[in-house]
């Protein structure tokens, strides 16, 4: 006597019949080894190094480049050591602030020249020993030493006075060199030109960032330093 088999047979669908039939072990998806991101820190890493190479390369073959014109011109003068003053003793370091404020704006986008003679006035009284030894609005004239435009890649104008004249001061007992610079956008360009650098062409584009001008304005406080112990 036959026994019933109770069974149920399903029919077998394309994708059930090669998992049955397949020879082969069947793994589940899983995150792969090695992912996009560690291929981009792999390469970063990469550029980085070739940089680094780079740098060292330059710097180690790098020679001295010779100016004839500068050389053929300077060949026959003779230059003099600058001469220190030997005749103050700068071991005594009291000091009296000077605070002055500029007479007539300045900045590096109109005419201004190295030489030009500021004027400036005494911001308050200024006191040694308990007397007055500058009154306030006294009138004090100072050089343009030097200026510098502001340039490509962020570089910043700059302005630079010295040589500054008060009434009864000994401007050899001064330290009264006073430098203004413009907004300095050299920090900000330079990590990105090295970033963009091995991208054709794009790292060039940030030589177009320019700095900011100097100016030195009414508000800008200008601070000398007297040392009146500098006696001989």
């Amino acid at each position: 006597m036959n026994k019933k088999n109770n069974s149920i047979s399903l029919p077998l669908t394309p994708s059930s019949a090669s998992l049955r039939c397949s020879p082969f072990k069947i793994y589940s998806f899983k995150k792969p080894f090695i992912t996009v991101a560690d291929i981009k820190f792999f390469f970063g890493r990469i550029i980085l190094i070739l940089l680094s190479m780079l740098l060292i390369t330059n710097y180690a073959f790098a020679e001295i480049i010779k100016d004839e014109f500068i050389e053929s011109t300077l060949a026959n003068k003779e230059f003099k050591p600058i001469e220190t003053n030997t005749n103050y003793n700068y071991e005594n370091t009291e000091r009296v602030i000077i605070k002055l404020k500029i007479a007539n704006e300045i900045t590096t986008k109109k005419n201004l020249q190295e030489g030009d003679i500021l004027h400036f006035t005494v911001k308050q009284n200024v006191k040694y020993k308990n007397k007055v030894i500058l009154k306030q609005d006294t009138i004090v004239t100072g050089r343009v030493k030097a200026y510098i435009t502001r340039g490509l890649n962020g570089i910043p104008g700059q302005i630079i006075i010295d040589d500054f004249q008060l009434p009864d001061i000994d401007s050899n007992k001064l330290k009264s060199t006073y430098i203004m610079r413009g907004i300095d956008l050299t920090i900000m360009v330079l990590p990105i030109k090295w970033a963009l650098t091995p991208i054709p062409f794009v790292g060039s584009l940030t030589n177009l960032i320019i700095g900011g001008h100097a100016k030195i304005s009414y508000k800008d406080t200008i601070t000398l330093y007297y040392y009146p112990e500098w006696n001989a």
